[in-house]
């Protein structure tokens, strides 16, 4: 079997390039099922459309609902998703304000940022996924295809693998569907699908499902608050009470950080700890 191009110039080399690995990691985890995850950003919504085209068999999509996000983008893949495949929500709930509220927001940084990830995602996905899918038995593989890719900076270039295992759900395998896609080819095939595009990500170059405060700078904020004023407004009483509380507010170090090193498996934050 000849090896693709390791960095593929077209789209129809890319797209090869993406079917041959895809192909091989199907026959060497047999996964019983096959997940796309979905942000509601222009990565995901590449790598959705990606798998349909290849016939993967698609058992479900599960999107993300952080419970800190723009509501706008989780409205946006209700409403574009689950004909292909059930739309599955690994949904945090309360998590976040609850959290903020007991000992403050989460920090930043990329320590915080983990920390996060662990509350408002990992768990969420991991109880999604078993729930849903596994039903409570134990052992069944489920391949987990995400849009990330090593192109979005040098940190990834070196250092993110093409497949993981989930250290806490062993069964759980992430696989980068356009792992080694640059943005250029991304667009090209976003457009000539005709791939509709959440105008959240349109307008603030994110998926916004995720405003936690770990990664995200001030002009983010500002700019996620003008497009939502709602999502802004929401902020801004959640943090009067979490300064009330505990003295620091969103995007801002924690006075004493947890000591505890956290897992840094992150492979359902596509844009953030770059």
């Amino acid at each position: 079997m000849m090896l693709p191009p390791e960095a593929p110039k077209t789209l129809d080399e890319a797209i090869a390039q993406s079917a041959f690995y895809v192909n091989l990691a199907m026959e060497l985890y047999s996964p019983k099922y096959v997940v796309t995850l979905v942000s509601g950003g222009n990565d995901s919504a590449a790598c959705h459309a990606l798998a349909v085209e290849l016939g993967l068999p698609i058992a479900a999509t599960i999107h993300g609902h952080t419970g800190c996000g723009l509501k706008g983008t989780t409205h946006f893949v209700q409403a574009n998703y689950g004909t292909d495949a059930p739309l599955i929500i690994a949904d945090a709930g309360t998590s976040y304000e609850e959290y903020v509220l007991r000992k403050g927001f989460f920090g930043k940084g990329r320590d915080a940022h983990s920390y996060a990830y662990r509350v408002l995602k990992a768990q969420p996905f991991r109880s999604a996924v078993s729930s849903e899918l596994r039903k409570g038995q134990r052992g069944v593989r489920v391949l987990l295809l995400t849009g990330a890719y090593k192109a979005e900076s040098e940190n990834r270039k070196k250092n993110m693998a093409r497949g993981r295992i989930d250290p806490g759900a062993q069964s759980n395998i992430y696989f980068n569907l356009i792992h080694d896609w640059t943005p250029e080819l991304r667009d090209e095939y976003l457009a000539t699908r005709n791939i509709p595009l959440n105008p959240v990500a349109r307008a603030l170059c994110r998926s916004g499902e995720c405003m936690c405060g770990t990664m995200q700078s001030p002009e983010e904020r500002i700019e996620a608050a003008a497009y939502d004023p709602e999502w802004g407004a929401w902020l801004d009483d959640l943090e009067a009470e979490a300064l009330h509380l505990h003295k620091f507010g969103w995007g801002e170090n924690k006075p004493k950080p947890d000591k505890a090193q956290p897992n840094l498996f992150m492979p359902m934050c596509e844009g953030c700890g770059k």
